[in-house]
């Protein structure tokens, strides 16, 4: 009898250790990956863009060169931080901006090791669960930051080619963007509708559902869960939301002006680069071009973009910077923006799942 009590305690034990380890090779498996479309599609760019193996140019060592990139990086950094921090704020989130600031690490971690970046998400809420946030505010807030920010980078591509003049070699960009204005601006009408009006959303995918139940797609007991879940998770984000909007007003504004802050610095990334290896930089126009390598970034199906990233980057970047130095700008932009957080991601993640959960 007791023998079978000890085995009924270890099964538990040793599911739980073994999806552990199914997770766990799943991450690996996608770093890889990861590493394995970064390579495959700098190999493309450079060939079908011009460019070889970099070498590393001693101009973007000079002390004035690290000097600008340091100061890029720690309002990169930073304003990823309190963009989010004052969601949070908004939503009555107890919370101190040094807990919050190592989830900018942990989110470009696991944004970019997981398709169409939906584990960074996860990422945060288990994070800030851990130090005594909700689930509901959590989610609720990761949410509410990542639509400003696709907001952000939706109305950035059409006003850059509503604004900006015509210019020679700019061809693709162009078409580019005419292209895809019509995509982008239903994209900002869903976007409002779920920011305004979720409870439509809801009722229209909640419609899908019962449809694929009727033609015995679905069965009825997981036609009454999907349900359910649909009608939880839309009324868990239109209160959080709510919570947002009726929020004090420096909350809301601090948050929306350091996404424009974040997503500024991280565009302007490539002109600063060109602009220390000696090339005459149109930033407007670099920073235009950047915002529709980040919209095309968002639909990549490849971890983290890899590959679909450099392949963009380079096919409309290309007219501004020259062959010999395309692949380096295009590393050394990768590298500061993405490798760089993800490895400091990687060691915050490590000390965080060693600290015990907060009470709630």
């Amino acid at each position: 009898m007791c023998s079978r009590k000890i085995e009924e305690i270890r099964l538990p034990q040793d599911r739980n250790r073994a999806q552990g380890l199914r997770n766990g090779a799943l991450w690996l498996l996608s770093a890889v990956g990861f590493i394995a479309f970064s390579i495959f599609g700098l190999s493309l760019a450079s060939r079908f863009f011009g460019g070889e193996i970099p070498a590393l140019d001693p101009r973007l060592f000079e002390l004035s060169s690290l000097a600008w990139i340091g100061l890029f990086l720690l309002i990169y950094f930073l304003a990823d931080g309190l963009r989010l921090y004052y969601v949070l704020l908004s939503l009555g989130a107890q919370v101190r901006f040094r807990e919050v600031f190592p989830l900018v690490f942990v989110n470009i971690l696991f944004s970019n090791v997981t398709p169409l970046a939906t584990g960074g998400g996860f990422a945060q809420v288990w994070y800030l669960q851990r130090r005594g946030v909700a689930v509901g505010t959590s989610a609720a807030a990761t949410l509410i930051r990542t639509i400003l920010a696709m907001l952000v980078i939706f109305t950035a591509a059409p006003l850059f080619q509503l604004l900006r003049p015509s210019r020679a070699g700019a061809g693709l960009v162009d078409m580019v963007i005419q292209s895809l204005s019509a995509f982008i601006a239903l994209y900002l009408i869903g976007f409002l509708i779920v920011l305004l009006r979720p409870q439509w959303l809801g009722s229209v995918i909640d419609g899908l559902v019962g449809l694929l139940a009727r033609v015995r797609l679905l069965n009825l007991r997981r036609r009454v869960r999907w349900g359910r879940a649909i009608r939880r998770e839309v009324t868990e984000f239109s209160e959080g939301f709510g919570r947002f909007r009726r929020g004090p007003l420096r909350y809301s504004l601090g948050s929306a002006v350091f996404t424009v802050i974040f997503l500024l610095t991280l565009f302007a990334f490539p002109a600063l680069l060109m602009s220390l290896l000696g090339y005459e930089v149109d930033w407007i126009r670099v920073i235009g071009t950047l915002s529709i390598v980040t919209f095309l970034m968002y639909f990549a199906p490849t971890p983290g973009g890899a590959g679909f990233s450099e392949l963009a980057f380079a096919a409309l970047m290309s007219g501004q910077i020259d062959s010999p130095h395309l692949l380096l700008v295009i590393l050394a932009w990768r590298f500061l923006t993405i490798y760089l957080g993800m490895a400091l991601g990687l060691v915050v993640s490590i000390f965080a799942l060693r600290q015990p959960k907060a009470a709630t």
